[in-house]
């Protein structure tokens, strides 16, 4: 493996923002202690022993982008519209990230990055995705929220990542996944080092065998999920923080009478005027069938189409939730029968 020291790091940071963007957690100012990621500049502190309040996804899939543009004209006697596409390209590192949340990439690469024939491509996500170089953090530690040991690989996961940041003494082992992880790892500011990785985070787990089919037995109780959502507020927290929730709307915005924009921005499964019709029903009109959905397609419908669990266990969504909500103690629940 390869080794890199602590204080090497703002060089190699450095470094690396002079032909792309770097992203890192960093603590806020004038909270206490909200960790969030954010542009880095040199001479910044970075925060690698806390988790950020919210994923990096944005970095691929924004809160609110531009789809495109669009302006009419005047030609001969007559108009035309002219439309301008908006398709990114910028390059972009992130540092810092856990293997959770670059395991979350992976997830949403199966849905944006379809590689089925006659399947769709969305160009927005793949300019953001291609330019993304992701330095993952290994946990050595966790907190109750975390999770990913519900998972197969837990904390040793790789998916997702380019290059993966061990905390041994000093520094850092160095472990590329990609060719974009191997390309930085040959920087003189790394040697070869012939030390051991650390031993990684063990997290709580949740059974998930059988999840799929027991959650569509489960379906139609709808005073069980009454009962597990009494507390919900709706608020949609955990449909933001989670780092592979995907849910978005598309609305246009006009610029006076001539000109405009299509946007996209994220939305959520928890709101109520998320499934709302024009006619005034509402198939999901309490937070028990909202949060019915939420389970079922993170942990049956999308692993069914997708083959992927839409879950990564990073705990986000019970570190944050505003009413102490835990969805392992549903899940456990659903699996109890």
């Amino acid at each position: 493996m390869r080794f890199i020291a602590e204080e090497n790091i703002p060089r190699l940071l450095g470094r690396l923002a002079a032909n792309a963007a770097v992203w890192a957690p960093q603590v806020v100012k004038d909270t206490v202690n909200t960790v969030l990621f954010a542009p880095w500049r040199a001479g910044g502190e970075i925060e690698t022993g806390a988790y950020s309040a919210l994923s990096a996804k944005e970095l691929v899939l924004p809160a609110t982008e531009r789809l495109f543009s669009y302006r009419y004209r005047r030609a001969g006697e007559g108009e035309r519209i002219g439309i301008k596409g908006c398709a990114p390209q910028e390059r972009v590192v992130i540092f810092g990230m856990r293997a959770c949340d670059a395991k979350a990439l992976a997830v949403l690469d199966a849905l944006f990055l379809s590689r089925s024939a006659g399947s769709y491509n969305d160009p927005y996500y793949q300019g953001r995705r291609s330019g993304l170089t992701v330095i993952t953090l290994a946990c050595t530690s966790c907190d109750s929220a975390c999770f990913c040991s519900s998972f197969e690989k837990g904390a040793a996961e790789t998916a997702g990542s380019d290059l993966i940041f061990y905390p041994v003494s000093g520094g850092y082992l160095a472990g590329p996944v990609s060719e974009k992880g191997k390309e930085l790892a040959a920087v003189d500011l790394f040697q070869d080092s012939s030390q051991e990785k650390p031993g990684l985070a063990k997290t709580a787990k949740v059974e998930l065998v059988g999840i799929q089919q027991r959650l569509l037995e489960r379906f139609d109780d709808i005073d069980f999920w009454r009962l597990a959502t009494e507390v919900c507020l709706s608020c949609g927290y955990c449909s933001y923080a989670c780092p592979a929730c995907h849910c978005f709307n598309i609305f246009d915005e006009t610029d006076g009478d001539r000109a405009g924009g299509r946007y996209r921005c994220w939305d959520a499964c928890m709101f109520y005027a998320y499934t709302l019709e024009s006619s005034g029903h509402n198939p999901r009109p309490e937070a028990a069938h909202r949060y019915r959905n939420r389970l079922a397609h993170k942990f049956s419908y999308f692993p069914l189409n997708r083959g992927e669990i839409l879950c990564t266990g990073c705990g986000r969504c019970i570190r944050g939730c505003p009413a102490g909500l835990d969805f392992r103690d549903v899940i456990r629940a659903v699996s109890a029968g």
